[in-house]
């Protein structure tokens, strides 16, 4: 069989790989500068005018057989990892860098010379190419021209370059200059060069991902605050913060572990930075928060994604791709809010991610150059960033509540003698002094202020309730469903209960019960007739339980406004659960240090019962015998909740940090949906309590109180 090879005109090629794979002429013209770096040059000067692209480079150079079985050989890339004369990690490795020349013009000439070579010219108007060596007094390097130009270049278009280059281009190895007509030259300065506190960001969020070790540091460094703070935190713990998380217990998407072990192990080593700062805020709004800086040097850029040091194409900045905006409109609680995740907006946050050419060789760039292949690796890669954000909204968010709860305690305790004065006598204001007037002045515009920020919060607070609203009417759709087929199943309860023994005892008339029984035919379990109809037996009784548990739960005299017998209720729901479960053991106590009215309804109880021992039962299936206590003291103004479970306790990620279980969508299990825990404690928030305690040591703790 004769062999052959695919035969393409010039171009075709210029046109697909050059004009169509570089949808812009800055990235053209970057994808040039990054030749420039492979071969090794301390400089690269870029000339633009009228007429010419012309770049210069102190590289390596080409010489006739670079040019002849490198340079004009399509898909072809002689450049390894490291180039062992620069060191330099090479940037290049599918051989069609060279045509951003033909995005950039229709003619192009090139100079080249090599060290102990001649000098080598290459032309080509993307119809016809020529080289030849000439005799000609070049130094080392290598020149571009490019004539014809395809696209017009403005003042406004070498500043975009620029722009484009200061985000695009993060290594100082080569210097890269811009030198438009006869303006003055711009050297291009990489926008994360010299980063500082308290002038571009007020916190700084470092990540480092060792993949060997499946772990994930977070260092976070914070100058947000005023010492004032201190006298609510240790202000050491704030300034810096750091801890290391197991990403096989974060990231729990896979359903088997073996897969997500690879996946963790396979995706590499990588780092992050990212700089958090607001805007400028109003004074008062500044000083309520303790914030030490108003008016920062924000960095005008979003999140860039580099392969050593050179930022994959089209994730220079300018792109949302780690979805920054979308998990702030998921959950978009004001960090001052009780029970909601803040989440960090785009423009709060600026940053890079710093991957390796080898070492994240599983991160693939698409084919068409604009950005990342998303599969696995690359979903997990986002997961593993978005966790390490999430630590840091956490850890302010924390900051941030302490402030609020100090602000509220302060307002309390207050005296508006003044204004207690005027309130009482309006009239008496005629007669106040002007040191009085200008107090209850002062006063009112300070309930003006606290309205305005109340708005506010009202507004983000009603986003984040809209959230909570979808969840719960999901929630409340599948209950629908759920007692719409109960109810059918309802009718026909007696065959559920009976029917197993009208099965048996119809076989025992008939004389096959005890054949049924021998060995020769329970010997195989899929045939075996009695284990099947047990087994039939035990899911009809779950059903049966499940089927009272429905038709229970949407009684409506459980919604009236008041308990009216708190010990009835309690007892009627550990009931059930111990007669679902006979592996589970339930007990209470109920202590009254107080007797009174409840202004709470039976179903704020259920709710909170039935949340916490469906978690110590989910969390528990295969330990044995799960016994769990429940204390109810009954307080003047609050009731008391102390509960504890004598299972496995607490999954190993949240043993530092116990407190996380209670956010929304937080969960160990793969199947879990993360919302128990949530809705606890949001029923506890919505009385005015709140969590005092989790422990997860020795079995599973948690305490809380609630006022009603």
């Amino acid at each position: 069989m004769e062999s052959g090879k695919f035969t393409i005109e010039d171009s075709e090629i210029a046109e697909l790989l050059g004009r169509q794979n570089f949808t812009t002429k800055d990235s053209a013209i970057y994808e040039l500068i990054k030749n420039c770096y492979d071969a090794g040059a301390k400089f690269c000067n870029i000339y633009i005018d009228n007429d010419s692209i012309r770049i210069f480079d102190d590289g390596i150079g080409m010489n006739y057989e670079n040019i002849k079985k490198d340079w004009m050989h399509v898909g072809k890339s002689s450049k390894g990892y490291i180039d062992n004369k620069s060191n330099r990690v090479l940037t290049g490795s599918k051989g069609v860098g060279r045509f951003a020349t033909a995005r950039l013009g229709n003619s192009v000439k090139i100079l080249s010379k090599k060290e102990n070579n001649d000098p080598i010219l290459w032309e080509t108007n993307w119809e016809f190419s020529s080289f030849k060596k000439i005799q000609d007094d070049l130094l080392q390097g290598t020149n571009i021209e490019i004539t014809d130009l395809r696209d017009t270049w403005r003042p406004n278009d070498i500043k975009k370059l620029e722009n484009f280059l200061m985000r695009a281009y993060k290594n100082e190895e080569m210097k890269v200059i811009i030198h438009y007509k006869q303006e003055n030259p711009i050297q291009i300065t990489p926008i994360f060069k010299n980063i500082k506190l308290g002038v571009n960001c007020s916190s700084k969020i470092t990540l480092d991902y060792k993949s060997d070790e499946m772990k994930l540091v977070v260092l976070i460094e914070s100058d947000e605050f005023t010492d004032e703070i201190a006298s609510i935190i240790d202000i050491n713990k704030i300034k810096v913060y750091q801890e290391t998380f197991n990403m096989q217990y974060e990231v729990n998407i896979f359903d088997s572990n073996e897969d997500l072990e690879n996946l963790l192990t396979y995706l590499g080593d990588f780092s992050a930075e990212f700089y958090f700062g607001l805007s400028k805020q109003q004074k008062d709004m500044a000083k309520h928060y303790m914030y030490k800086y108003n008016g920062l040097e924000l960095i005008d850029v979003d999140i860039a994604l580099y392969r050593n040091d050179f930022s994959i194409s089209s994730l220079e900045g300018k792109k949302d791709w780690l979805s920054i905006s979308s998990r702030a409109r998921k959950s978009p609680a004001a960090a001052s809010h009780l029970t909601g995740s803040w989440r960090v907006r785009l423009n709060q946050i600026s940053g890079f991610v710093q991957i390796d050419k080898i070492n994240n060789k599983n991160l693939k760039d698409l084919a068409n150059r604009q950005g990342i292949e998303e599969d696995d690796y690359y979903d997990i890669f986002c997961k593993i960033i978005h966790f390490g954000l999430g630590r840091f909204e956490k850890q302010r968010q924390s900051i941030i509540r302490k402030i609020v709860q100090y602000r509220g305690d302060e307002k309390r305790t207050a005296k508006n003698e003044v204004l207690k004065e005027f309130l009482n006598k309006p009239l008496s204001v005629k007669e106040m002094s002007e040191e009085k007037v200008t107090s209850l002045a002062s006063e009112i515009k300070g309930f003006q202020k606290e309205a305005n920020e109340k708005s506010k919060v009202f507004k983000e607070s009603e986003q984040k309730y809209k959230y909570d609203v979808r969840i719960l009417n999901v929630l409340a759709t599948q209950g629908l469903r759920a007692s719409a087929i109960a109810h059918e199943l309802h009718n026909n309860r007696n065959n559920l209960s009976s029917g197993y023994r009208d099965i048996v005892d119809a076989l025992k008339e008939y004389g096959f019960w005890e054949e049924l029984l021998s060995d020769e035919y329970t010997k195989v379990s899929y045939k075996n007739v009695p284990l099947t109809l047990n087994n039939l037996n035990k899911i009809n009784h779950k059903l049966l339980v499940f089927l009272d548990i429905i038709l229970n739960k949407i009684e409506k005299r459980k919604f009236k406004s008041k308990v009216e017998d708190i010990e009835e209720t309690i007892s009627n729901t550990v009931k059930v659960w111990n007669k679902q479960y006979d592996w589970v053991l339930i007990k209470f106590d109920l202590i009254y240090n107080h007797e009174r009215e409840f202004k709470f309804s039976e179903d704020v109880i259920e709710v909170i019962l039935d949340n916490l021992i469906l978690n110590s039962i989910q969390h528990n299936e295969l330990e044995g015998k799960l016994k769990i206590n429940i204390v109810f003291k009954i307080e003047r103004e609050k009731i008391i909740v102390e509960y504890k479970d004598n299972g496995i306790g607490l999954h190993p990620k949240y043993k530092e940090d116990a407190r996380r279980i209670l956010d929304v969508h937080e969960t160990s299990r793969a199947d879990g949906h993360g919302l128990g825990m949530w809705i606890i404690n949001n029923t506890v928030h919505m009385y005015e309590g709140e969590v005092i305690d989790i422990d997860g040591d020795d079995g599973f703790k948690i305490n809380f109180n609630l006022k009603g």
